[in-house]
């Protein structure tokens, strides 16, 4: 079968990154694909003023001559700065274009479809696809040992909750103590505060059956060797991303609450969605005696959106 001809924008954003690969690399999967990578960067004002002039000068102009130099099939990338681009380039292509967000006003109907997690409220139909979280590399990874615990630590974000220290030093305390069985393997993220990495250090140290390891000393491959190998993991729950990984992996997952700022913020929505349908454990159930949900369903959202892709507009590669 002929391969997919695909191009697909980066920004720079290993989160974004992580939504794009992990469709091109479902996709991969069910048919064969050409991928050509593009990156943009962000840039000032100016830049993005110069963007948009650059957009709608292509609308207005199209070149016909650039059309028939190109076949692309798809065009897909994650994050504001690569909405423009993409557009710009299926105005010379005519390409369909896929988005894993929510672009800008203007731009929703201009593109083809666009992956949007529940919790940005938007409602499903016609070019929008609704998950439940974004897409990720993640995926199911077979029997994993139940001897082994992973604590994901997240950090600030100042417009989402007020981090703790002492909170969140309390909870994994809780933890190694009472599950004190298990081999437990920490690790901090980049938003994890100084303050934090030394205190959980300190902490694992103490304790012979924990090991802590800073996120900026792990090699690539690391977390996904990780949720391969724990069958649970605990994740603080301003960490979205990595609880979604963490369940695409097929790992049974506790949430280690922050303290929100608002009851309106879209991390929290997600959370409430998931505690509500039994995807994961909240601290305080776990604590009173409750046992730990999931790992049995599946949860795969990378899979679905490829799925989306090809039913349609290429059903005869999708059985």
């Amino acid at each position: 079968m002929t391969p997919l001809e695909i191009v697909a924008f980066f920004d720079g954003r290993p989160g974004h990154e992580k939504q794009t690969r992990g469709i091109l690399s479902a996709l991969s999967r069910l048919t064969p694909l050409s991928v050509h990578e593009r990156w943009v960067r962000p840039g000032s004002v100016l830049k993005s003023l110069k963007a948009w002039i650059q957009y709608f000068r292509c609308r207005i102009r199209p070149d016909p001559r650039s059309e028939s130099r190109m076949t692309i099939d798809l065009i897909i990338g994650t994050g504001t700065h690569t909405h423009l681009p993409m557009l710009m380039l299926k105005e010379r292509s005519g390409a369909r274009v896929v988005t894993c967000m929510t672009p800008a006003y203007p731009l929703i109907r201009r593109m083809d479809l666009c992956f949007v997690p529940m919790h940005d409220g938007v409602a499903a139909g016609g070019n929008r696809f609704t998950t439940v979280g974004p897409p990720n590399t993640a995926h199911p990874m077979g029997a994993k040992n139940p001897q082994k615990g992973l604590i994901l630590i997240g950090g600030i974000d100042e417009k989402s909750h007020r981090w703790s220290t002492g909170r969140i030093l309390s909870q994994i305390q809780s933890l190694l103590q009472k599950e004190s069985s298990l081999r437990w393997t920490l690790s901090s993220s980049p938003r994890t505060p100084q303050e934090t990495i030394a205190a959980v250090a300190a902490l694992a140290a103490r304790h012979p059956h924990a090991e802590f390891f800073r996120s900026e000393s792990t090699p690539a491959g690391w977390i996904e060797k990780q949720y391969s190998e724990n069958q649970t993991v605990w994740v603080t729950a301003d960490s979205i991303s990595m609880v979604f990984e963490a369940l695409t992996a097929g790992c049974r997952v506790g949430l280690l609450p922050v303290a929100w700022k608002g009851s309106h913020s879209k991390i929290k929505r997600s959370v409430d969605y998931l505690i509500a349908h039994r995807w994961v454990t909240p601290f305080e159930t776990w604590r009173a005696g409750g046992k730990m949900v999931g790992g049995e369903t599946e949860l795969n959202e990378a899979r679905r959106c490829a799925e989306e892709i090809l039913k349609r507009w290429w059903p005869e590669r999708f059985e």
